[in-house]
Order: structure tokens, then C-alpha cells, then sequence
């Protein structure tokens, strides 16, 4: 008889394995568009659940460890946060497309790389991973956003999408990055999160007579 094999972990189960870990009371906005709070991998305590070992991933070992270089550079922190593990795990149960598009942008800076400086992003000193994403984030995009202003005409249909610009990539990753550092524990208390489930007060919302309750 076959061996019966257990399938692959989907979205749901990934998020909820990856938000064990954080502990009653956490919550927080988090990657791949409002999923649950999480503790990152690399921040994870050792007593972990065992499934969260077992975890998808989407990079190899190579692009793994220069998404690791890209997040420190572009958020310093997120190697002790676990950005990369993090996004590497949700990013394996994310769509084919948004999956293309991710290791797209990776695939961006490393040429970049290659074609500025004739080596790979990981070999790059501090100063030349600097210089290239400077470029990468002030150059064009391949559209400027266009918000419409009553009495403009609307435009039907959208113009045609021109392909994606490195700063387009760049923005992408930026966007992954900082996503899942804030949305860790370190990242949350830098934003002001003590671990309470509430706070005592809510700053700019002070009101002399308190606030009243729903009828």
C-alpha cells in the first residue's frame, strides 16, 4: 500500500501557525493585506510549535539570505526581527502572480547590481547598496498615480500598464519589508506598543466630558 502523505499546509493554516507564537493580547496590522498578528520566525522562542517548522517557504537559500540584506538595509532591525523568514512563509502560500512579482523584484535589484557594479548584491559594500537603492527609490515609476478632480474628464479606459520600473520593484519590496518589521514585536514597540491589550488613553482623542456610550 502507497504511504499516505499528509498535503502542504495552506494560507489559513501558515497564518495561524505563524500567529501562536505571538501570546494572548497581541494585536497588530500585519503583511499580505491585514492577515493575523505574528512573531517572526528568527524571533520565535524555542518552544515554538512544531508545525511552524514545517512551514512552505517560496526562496532558495540564495535569494533568501539577500532578501535578508535588503531588509536590514532598507529597515535596519529586521534580521533581528525575522522580516525575511516571515515574508519568505507567506509568500509561499500567496498568489502564483503576487509570487512572480515578488521574486520579479528581487530578480530587479540583483540585475541592477550586476549591472552597476559588475557583482551581486551581497557582495556589495555598505556604500554601494546605498548608492543603488537611492537610485532604485527616487527613479520613475512606470505610471504616475492620477487622482481625478471634479470637472476632469475620466478617462475609460485606464491608459495601457507600462512595464514595471526598479523603482516600481524597489517599491515592492519596501512595501513587504517594513510591513512585516512593524508588525513585529520590535517594530510594534518602536511604534509606542507596551504589551498591554489596551492603552490607557488614546493621544489627539481627549475629550474634558469623556466619551459617551451608544443608546
Amino acid at each position: 500500500m502507497a504511504e499516505k502523505t499528509e498535503p502542504a499546509p495552506g494560507r489559513r493554516q501558515v497564518l495561524q501557525a505563524l500567529a501562536t507564537s505571538v501570546g494572548a493580547g497581541l494585536a497588530a496590522p500585519a503583511l499580505a493585506r491585514a492577515e493575523a498578528p505574528h512573531a517572526h520566525a528568527a524571533a520565535a522562542p524555542a518552544e515554538a510549535p512544531a508545525a511552524a517548522a514545517a512551514l512552505p517557504t517560496l526562496l532558495d537559500a540564495s535569494e533568501l539570505e539577500m532578501l535578508k540584506s535588503l531588509a536590514e538595509a532598507i529597515v535596519p532591525g529586521s534580521t533581528e526581527a525575522g522580516v525575511a523568514p516571515f515574508v519568505d512563509q507567506l509568500m509561499a502560500v500567496d498568489t502564483h502572480e503576487r509570487q512572480r512579482d515578488f521574486l520579479a523584484a528581487l530578480g530587479a535589484i540583483q540585475a541592477e547590481s550586476l549591472t552597476r557594479f559588475g557583482k551581486s548584491w551581497l557582495s556589495l559594500d555598505g556604500a554601494q547598496q546605498s548608492e543603488l537603492l537611492t537610485a532604485a527609490s527616487t527613479g520613475p515609476r512606470s505610471r504616475t498615480p492620477r487622482y481625478w478632480k471634479p470637472g476632469e474628464p475620466v478617462l475609460v479606459p485606464d491608459p495601457p500598464k507600462a512595464a514595471p520600473t526598479l523603482r516600481d520593484r524597489f517599491d515592492l519590496l519596501k512595501e513587504r519589508i517594513a510591513t512585516a518589521y512593524y508588525s513585529s514585536e520590535k517594530g510594534m514597540k518602536e511604534l509606542g506598543w507596551t504589551g498591554q491589550m489596551v492603552h490607557a488613553g488614546f493621544p489627539g482623542c481627549a475629550h474634558p466630558d469623556g466619551h459617551a456610550t451608544g443608546d
